[in-house]
């Protein structure tokens, strides 16, 4: 507004200064307009700026349920300077605050999720319907049991993403041990540890086999395994375990792929959308697939 916008003609046909509208009481704003906008702006921008505006900011943050159904930071708010500058423990511990807000309501989570702080979400939020978690690190022998006895408890789970940085040695059990655990999901994405988490060359790392059989799927329509090695044998168990599998993406080795028969074959057809983002095993790999047999 231009500061013509404040003159007025007075009596003696001179202009005279109007005063300026009064400022906005945000404090004052209802509630329910309060947490339209903070709906709006999200779980991000809340937490590092709008909430603490005020004091019934702040309140509406922390007693309204239904902000926090959603809790998960996208890629780009990490490069928001205010998030950067927190240290990765704070990272998780403000997710799980903002889980905590939902008071058992939240739905959804994205983001770093590891040992005591997955227990934790999974003590916060029993009906959690998707759990996207960016990195999971410590995971070794003894670990797998501590994630899977994790997702038993999530009986409502639909949609899991889970991306391993730690090597799965030789465990064949994995993709079996998560479909037993969460047998009503509809999406499932893992992501097994790659030569790049483990600074290590492609030539010189085993990727985590998928050769084993998994339990009936009867939901699950989407499935994407990266980074594993893959036999004709674990395709098998793959299509006949989920009957409705409409998409299948699988990257990693597939050595096996010249001795595909033509009952497997026809499998594959009958998923609408199939990627075998496969390639051969290097030769210095420390194994042969022939030892799956």
């Amino acid at each position: 507004m231009s500061s013509s916008s404040f003159l007025s003609s007075g009596r003696d046909g001179g202009l005279t200064a109007s005063p300026p509208p009064p400022a906005t009481d945000w404090a004052a704003l209802p509630s329910d307009i309060v947490l339209d906008v903070f709906l709006r702006l999200g779980p991000h921008e809340v937490m590092l700026g709008a909430e603490r505006l005020c004091k019934p900011w702040r309140r509406v943050a922390l007693e309204e349920p239904t902000l926090w159904r959603r809790v998960g930071f996208d890629r780009v708010d990490y490069y928001d300077e205010r998030w950067m500058r927190c240290h990765y423990s704070v990272e998780e511990k403000m997710l799980l605050a903002a889980v905590d807000r939902a008071k058992g309501q939240c739905e959804a989570f994205k983001g770093d999720c590891e040992d005591d702080y997955l227990r934790r979400l999974v003590r916060s939020a029993p009906f959690l319907k998707s759990l996207s978690i960016k990195h999971y690190s410590y995971y070794q022998s003894g670990e797998r049991r501590l994630v899977v006895e994790a997702l038993k408890k999530l009986s409502f789970l639909e949609d899991l993403e889970i991306n391993f940085t730690y090597s799965i040695v030789w465990d064949k059990s994995m993709l079996q041990s998560i479909c037993k655990a969460c047998p009503r999901l509809k999406k499932l994405l893992v992501m097994y540890a790659s030569a790049y988490d483990l600074e290590c060359d492609e030539d010189e790392f085993d990727k985590e086999p998928v050769d084993g059989p998994i339990p009936v799927m009867r939901n699950l329509h989407t499935l994407k395994l990266y980074d594993c090695d893959l036999t004709c044998k674990g395709l098998n168990a793959i299509l006949d375990g989920c009957p409705r599998l409409e998409i299948l993406l699988i990257d990693g080795y597939f050595d096996d792929k010249r001795y595909m028969n033509t009952k497997l074959k026809m499998k594959c057809a009958r998923v609408k959308n199939l990627t075998l983002d496969t390639r051969k095993k290097p030769y210095y790999c420390s194994y042969s697939s022939e030892e799956y047999y």
